[in-house]
């Protein structure tokens, strides 16, 4: 019977040692590492290439980990996850609705334009496409920040990558959910204002509205990934999608994300090997 592997980065996320607790208490097979020891061990010091391996760590080892054989290896589909992709399907429930893709050097050109349509002074939010995160996402002042130089110095990045431009959105509190193709596998709080409050979300209303947007929207990333939720104006919104293998689990019930993980690494191995 073939059982899933688990790959884990050292000391990325909070609850490292309680999802290692975890994975013991349920009789997986794991391994831990570091992004320099894996670049300079290679793979198959870990497992043989053709194994079943989950990963958990951050987004460039798990960049690095899709280069190899295993299967699954690391839930990170880079195209599905650019906003450019997903926004497609879910564009209705954002709550960057209204929005610009363009490059850094576009939108300088074009910053009266863009303050004009979304009626601002000054001051927008600014995210990468992609997921890979290459600056922070965040409120910036086009009218301070009002030549290239100054946004590339800002952002820590070149004037071609592509970004995400809408209206700055006040956010009261966020959740996020582990998903499984269009079901919840178990949600958390994990801000409220600036505080971090981690709390399991079970049931009710917004586990409901997670289902409802799932199923309105009928498309996903790929078998496993997480969904952020937000409150804004005392109404829910989609925040972003993001990496199963790559995210932080906050409140979330480890048990059900490492169960989930596993199952879906194996039926993926079998598909593939059968």
């Amino acid at each position: 019977m073939i059982k899933a592997n688990w790959l884990i980065e050292q000391d990325i996320f909070d609850r490292h040692q309680e999802f290692i607790d975890t994975l013991e208490r349920h009789g997986y097979f794991y391994k831990q590492t570091s992004y320099l020891k894996y670049i300079s061990s290679g793979a198959n010091e870990y497992f043989t290439l053709d194994d079943c391996v989950i990963f958990k760590g951050t987004l460039n080892l798990g960049r690095n980990v899709l280069k190899t054989p295993w299967i699954p290896g690391a839930y990170l589909d880079e195209k599905n996850l650019r906003c450019s992709t997903y926004y497609n399907y879910f564009g209705q429930f954002l709550l960057n609705n209204k929005y610009f893709f363009l490059s850094l050097g576009e939108l300088i050109r074009r910053k009266d334009e863009i303050l004009e349509y979304f009626n601002s002074d000054g001051e927008v939010f600014i995210r990468p496409d992609s997921n890979m995160k290459p600056f922070n996402a965040g409120t910036f002042n086009l009218n301070r920040l009002n030549t290239i130089k100054a946004l590339k110095s800002e952002l820590n990045t070149n004037d071609t990558i592509l970004v995400l431009v809408s209206p700055k959105q006040p956010i009261t509190k966020e959740w996020r959910f582990f998903v499984y193709k269009n079901q919840v596998i178990t949600g958390s709080l994990y801000l409220v204002g600036e505080e971090r409050i981690n709390e399991i979300i079970k049931g009710g209303y917004l586990e409901n509205y997670v289902h409802k947007v799932l199923a309105c929207v009928n498309w996903y990333p790929e078998a496993l990934y997480t969904i952020d939720i937000c409150e804004s104006q005392r109404e829910l919104y989609v925040l972003e999608l993001g990496s199963y293998s790559c995210a932080g689990e906050y409140g979330c019930d480890l048990d059900l994300i490492i169960q989930a993980g596993a199952s879906s690494a194996v039926e993926e191995y079998e598909a593939i090997n059968n």
